[in-house]
């Protein structure tokens, strides 16, 4: 229905939120007490040793149900103000 308003959403959204990992792993976040409270608590020895590039990645890939309800809220406005709204005058055909 939004098409492009949607990915002209969700793209910031999530580039945001990777940013925001990032920063969160590099400047010494446990992580794996942040991956438990979302409900992933198999991270053992591998989030240690793997490099904060990956340790970001999969805060972020955890922090999608997070991310949305702003994708779903913000996707009519972003819609308007691209002006990709959806033509709501359209006849629907009868049977």
């Amino acid at each position: 229905k939004y098409g492009i308003a949607y990915l002209a959403t969700s793209i910031p959204l999530a580039i945001v939120s990777f940013l925001l990992c990032y920063s969160l792993v590099d400047n010494g976040v446990d992580v794996a007490a942040l991956l438990s409270k979302v409900g992933i608590t198999n991270v053992g020895d591998t989030g240690e040793k793997a490099g904060t590039f990956a340790i970001a990645y999969a805060a972020h890939k955890a922090a999608s149900p997070i991310r949305f309800p702003p994708t779903v809220l913000l996707t009519p406005v972003v819609a308007k103000l691209i002006g990709k709204e959806p033509n709501e005058d359209v006849e629907v055909e009868e049977s």
